[in-house]
């Protein structure tokens, strides 16, 4: 038994909890020496105090004497889902400035991942990156095993994508402006085109000029067009600006439909982080172009803390957590 990894622990289980030693004390009524000894690894709770710090931290004694929480990452099984993103060691600079610093992250089918960062963190430098907007200056990006250096059109005929409001013909009706989407796929996609048209909702409007669209219908429309080539990854850059709490919802529901009925892979980059955690599977911090962490909403959920404030404690925190 390691005691300095249990009273590393602990001090992670109390700063989670935002206590102080003192607080955590007065909490088991103690002295703060008695905690900071604990902490520093130079002696063990005894079994009264273990069950004490079980209780107030939501913990298990073995957890507590282990030293860290028996969770485990959700794992992946390769052989029934397929890899639909690979970004591996990823670098871009721009002249001096360097924007992805070794970026790797993976998407599989199914897999709902949010990217969030402070501004300028690299988000849209990476998401254009991975549409072949930017040239990256090392590493490789696959979708769907199609590297996109090599094999672009391959790879970007998997590829739906909404980056902020969509951009659409406003004097065609919406079904005017799938119609030309749909002629340009390679795919028989007509019968489709009525399902995903139904999927987002928009049946009784869809013959309506887009200019009478509110904002949420146009978003709706706009991922309408990005599944109507069937991709098996749709990439969405700040999709709920400007929308109202209906219009996120309504978005979150879609999202979560195709992931599964659909199979499709969803890279999501958002400043909403209510949202994120609602909506995501996995979620990867990004901060000076490196991914920091990337980790599974289920662990943010154990933890008892949201999401805003695990990536509060990882993009402004010091060097112990604290903010």
């Amino acid at each position: 038994m390691n005691q300095e990894k249990v009273g590393k622990f602990i001090q992670e289980l109390r700063k989670e909890k935002n206590m102080t030693q003192q607080d955590l004390a007065d909490a088991l009524e103690i002295t703060d020496k008695a905690v900071s000894k604990w902490e520093n690894g130079r002696c063990l709770p005894d079994v009264y105090f273990l069950q004490k710090l079980s209780d107030l931290f939501n913990v298990t004694e073995k957890e507590i004497l282990n030293g860290e929480r028996a969770f485990k990452k959700k794992e992946i099984d390769d052989n029934h889902h397929e890899k639909i993103l690979e970004v591996k060691n990823v670098s871009k600079s721009f002249g001096k400035r360097k924007v992805l610093d070794d970026i790797n992250l993976d998407i599989y089918e199914g897999d709902i991942v949010g990217l969030i960062g402070p501004n300028g963190a690299g988000k849209t430098t990476l998401i254009k990156a991975i549409l072949s907007l930017y040239k990256i200056d090392s590493g490789s990006i696959s979708i769907c095993g199609y590297d996109i250096t090599k094999e672009l059109e391959k790879s970007l005929s998997k590829v739906g994508c909404i980056v902020e409001t969509p951009t659409m013909y406003e004097n065609l009706t919406g079904r005017m402006n799938l119609k030309i989407t749909e002629i340009l796929s390679t795919d028989d996609t007509k019968e489709y085109t009525e399902e995903i048209i139904k999927l987002v909702k928009l049946e009784d409007r869809i013959d309506d000029k887009v200019k009478k669209y509110s904002l949420g219908m146009k978003q709706r429309l706009g991922l309408a067009n990005a599944l109507i080539k069937k991709p098996k990854l749709v990439i969405l850059d700040e999709p709920t600006n400007g929308l109202d709490p209906l219009g996120i919802k309504e978005l979150r529901d879609i999202l979560k439909k195709i992931s599964i009925e659909q199979h499709i892979g969803v890279l999501l980059s958002s400043h909403i982080l209510a949202e994120v955690e609602n909506v995501c599977d996995r979620v990867a911090i990004i901060k000076e172009g490196k991914i920091i962490n990337n980790f599974g909403i289920e662990e943010v959920k154990y933890k008892n803390i949201t999401l805003e404030e695990e990536y509060l404690k990882e993009t402004v925190g010091d060097n112990n957590g604290n903010i």
